[in-house]
């Protein structure tokens, strides 16, 4: 199985855009009533399994990257898609 490493910039853009990007890439947790009610909104990684080991840095399966690369290119970013096979483990 191969995986993507997917490496974005989203250059100066301002910081509701960048807030708004970051919400629908990875889901956030809305409050309401002074927290009484919890609800959890999805994003596009939320079902998915995905490694971040750096800000701006995913790593995930290849037939998920087209996802998030289509969300990256939504918001006019610069990005990096490297695609790497696993190494059999003895």
């Amino acid at each position: 199985m191969s995986k993507n490493i997917v490496c974005y910039s989203l250059g100066s853009i301002e910081p509701r855009k960048r807030t708004k990007f970051n919400k629908e890439l990875y889901g956030y947790v809305d409050k309401s009533n002074h927290s009484k009610y919890t609800y959890e909104r999805k994003g596009i990684l939320t079902k998915i399994p995905f490694q971040k080991p750096l800000a701006s840095v995913i790593i995930l399966a290849s037939e998920n990257a087209k996802k998030v690369i289509k969300h990256l290119k939504k918001y006019k970013a610069k990005y990096i898609n490297y695609q790497i096979k696993e190494l059999a483990q003895e």
